[in-house]
C-alpha cells in the first residue's frame, strides 16, 4: 500500500512539474481597454502521455486594488474558452497555441491580470488535471492616451 501511494505521489508531482505558461504577452506589458491581443499558451513537451482538452483565458479587472496572487479562485472576465491543442512551431519554444482575444472595454487603469486555466488527462489511467497560470499587465490611465476609432468603437491608444 505504501509503495502504491508513493508511486501515485511521484506520478502527480511529475505531471504538475510541467505546467502551462503564458508566453505572450509578457508580464508588465501594456494592455488597453478594447485592445485585440494575442495570448500564447505554452506547455512543455513531455514523455508522459497527456491529452490536452480545453483552456479558458480570462482577464481580471483589478480596478486599482491589488490583484490576486494567483488565478485559482477566479479567472475574471472570460475572453476565450475552447479546445487547447499546443503544437511545435519553432525549435527554441515549447509547443504552444495562440489565441486572439479582446480586452474588456471596462478594463480599469493600473495593474490587471491575464489568467488561464487548462484541463488535461494525464497517463494511461487518464487522471484529470486542472492547471492555472497568470501574468500581470498594465493599463495606462485615459489621460495618458488618445482616443481612436477602431472597427466602429472608441479605443484609447
Amino acid at each position: 500500500m505504501k509503495f502504491s501511494y508513493l508511486f501515485f505521489l511521484h506520478f502527480c508531482l511529475a505531471a504538475l512539474s510541467q505546467t502551462i505558461t503564458i508566453l505572450s504577452p509578457p508580464a508588465g506589458s501594456e494592455l488597453l481597454p478594447g485592445q485585440d491581443v494575442t495570448v500564447q499558451l505554452a506547455f512543455p513537451n513531455s514523455l508522459t502521455g497527456m491529452q490536452h482538452i480545453s483552456a479558458v483565458i480570462g482577464i481580471i479587472n483589478c480596478a486599482g486594488a491589488p490583484c490576486p496572487t494567483d488565478a485559482t479562485s477566479t479567472l475574471g472576465i472570460p475572453v476565450f474558452s475552447g479546445n487547447y491543442t499546443p503544437q511545435f512551431h519553432e525549435t527554441n519554444l515549447p509547443p504552444y497555441q495562440n489565441f486572439s482575444v479582446t480586452a474588456p472595454s471596462t478594463l480599469a487603469a493600473g495593474t490587471n491580470m491575464i489568467t488561464a486555466a487548462q484541463f488535461m488527462l494525464v497517463g494511461a489511467s487518464a487522471s484529470p488535471v486542472l492547471q492555472f497560470t497568470n501574468v500581470t499587465v498594465n493599463t495606462p490611465s485615459k489621460s495618458n492616451r488618445r482616443a481612436a476609432m477602431v472597427r466602429g468603437r472608441v479605443v484609447y491608444i
